[in-house]
């Protein structure tokens, strides 16, 4: 990291850390206060553009010189000599051991301006330094805000739990911590292997060509890139999207888990005075890295819900296997609820919940004796009383399963009535979970039209005129008005 050092009479003072800028003057708010009555209240600052570190005067009245010379703005060298006012300072141009800088070789392989994080050249405790006391306030507040980022896409899988929201969320917080014209989130195809952009910023973006031989160095080897001159960098020549739309800079870093290269993040500018940096770089590797372990969470996640829920249907298929009537109900009634929730626009959360209710409701049934179950006829009072044990047989088995808590009680309520005459606790109106009014209203419309061993199925349209007499007394009015309306948009045929 770049540092200024302040003289006085000839001694070194104190040393100062330099990060993307530092502001120089005699009012306190400036990162480096010096009080000399001849330097100005805001005399000058130092601003990094790319690799290079820029001199601005800022209207000072006695001037700012370099090496002697004063200047209005001028690029430093490492050990050039800044006056300002009664006041010494010195530019130290340090290399930064955590990433390496190549220039221009006489066999072309390494342009200048073209920066490369390898996989094993990165560490987290890298971005560390800020707690440095020398850091600006201005370096501290926005590497806090970075540091906050990361913790934020660290913990993000906790909030997030598909894969199409968490890459949005991720892209939203790279954004916010990296000025770029155009940012990308590529994902690698699990078969195949080839690339896909899975969401972009500005949606809009044009030309979506990325250099292929920049995309391949971080897929293949692992390594983050970054250029600064990517007009005089040979791996953009054939790149289109560089040439016509005057992109300067471009950084590149994998989304990696452990040593599995997930996709890439890739993000470019065509802002000649805002070119990326390599504390932008190794900003970006972490998130890559971060984002990286997020998205293989969320996909472990939905590979164990994905075995859960086909062990769930397995599971009840064969409870219902033996029954010619009610074999597939609950999956006809899951198929339903989902259509029905789609069409009501409800929230993923809710639609899973009530998917998984759906295909579990008469899990209780598997507590009712067989020969009442399978009774070919209609129930007796006796009978009735006993098939009406279902849900609450159903809730006692899921209750004691961890994480089932939910749907426990959405599958002990389906049953009850919107009037409350309905069972096994005779709940009332809105005091039923939404889920088991939805439910109860798709149970019963898969019953009507459903041959039984005591009448044949009824039409969609006897159902509905059922099911409408019904509401208020069985089913809520709004779920019940949903429905038509749903049916109206075409009939939701298993």
């Amino acid at each position: 990291m770049d540092r200024i050092s302040l003289l006085t009479n000839g001694d070194q003072s104190f040393s100062f850390r330099i990060g993307e800028s530092l502001s120089i003057g005699r009012e306190e708010d400036n990162d480096l206060q010096v009080p000399d009555p001849k330097v100005s209240r805001y005399h000058c600052v130092l601003e990094r553009e790319g690799n290079r570190m820029f001199i601005r005067d800022l209207g000072s009245s006695n001037g700012t010189f370099v090496n002697g010379e004063r200047v209005s703005q001028k690029a430093l060298s490492g050990g050039d000599t800044i006056q300002i006012g009664e006041s010494t300072l010195t530019y130290e141009r340090t290399l930064d051991i955590n990433t390496r800088q190549f220039d221009e070789g006489t066999d072309g392989s390494r342009p200048h301006g073209m920066t490369v994080i390898g996989k094993n050249d990165f560490r987290m405790e890298h971005l560390t330094d800020l707690y440095r006391a020398d850091f600006t306030r201005r370096d501290f507040r926005r590497m806090l805000e970075r540091l906050s980022t990361l913790f934020e896409i660290g913990n993000i899988i906790n909030v997030y739990r598909n894969s199409e929201s968490l890459l949005e969320a991720i892209l939203q917080r790279i954004i916010r911590v990296i000025q770029a014209d155009r940012y990308f989130l590529l994902i690698r195809d699990e078969k195949d292997g080839t690339l896909h952009i899975a969401t972009r910023y500005p949606e809009q973006v044009g030309d979506t060509e990325i250099s292929s031989t920049v995309l391949k160095t971080v897929l293949e080897e692992g390594k983050s890139v970054l250029s600064t001159d990517t007009l005089h960098d040979n791996r953009f020549l054939e790149a289109k999207s560089i040439i016509t739309q005057s992109i300067k800079s471009v950084m590149s870093v994998p989304l990696r888990s452990h040593e599995k290269i997930l996709g890439v993040i890739h993000v470019d500018s065509r802002d000649p005075t805002s070119l990326f940096s390599r504390d932008d770089l190794k900003l970006l590797t972490a998130i890559g890295i971060n984002s990286g372990v997020a998205i293989e969470n969320l996909r472990l996640y939905e590979d164990l819900k994905r075995l859960f829920r086909s062990t769930v249907k397995s599971l009840v298929a064969a409870l219902e296997a033996n029954d010619p009537y009610t074999g597939g109900h609950s999956e006809r009634v899951a198929e339903y609820a989902l259509r029905l929730s789609e069409c009501l626009e409800l929230s993923k959360d809710i639609t899973e919940r009530i998917e998984l209710a759906a295909y579990l409701h008469d899990i209780g049934k598997i507590g009712i004796p067989k020969e009442v179950l399978n009774k070919p006829g209609r129930f007796n009072d006796q009978e009735a009383s006993i098939m009406r044990r279902h849900p609450a047989i159903g809730h006692d088995i899921l209750s004691n399963v961890s994480g089932m808590e939910t749907i426990a009680k959405i599958v002990r309520h389906h049953h009850e009535k919107f009037d409350g005459t309905g069972y096994p606790d005779g709940m009332k109106g809105e005091d039923i979970p939404f889920e088991s009014r939805l439910l109860c209203v798709i149970d019963v419309f898969d019953a009507l039209t459903t041959d039984r061993p005591y009448r044949k199925r009824l039409s969609h349209e006897e159902a509905i005129k059922i099911i409408t007499s019904l509401t208020g007394s069985h089913f809520d009015p709004g779920i019940t008005e949903g429905f038509k309306r749903c049916m109206a948009h075409g009939p939701m045929e298993s």
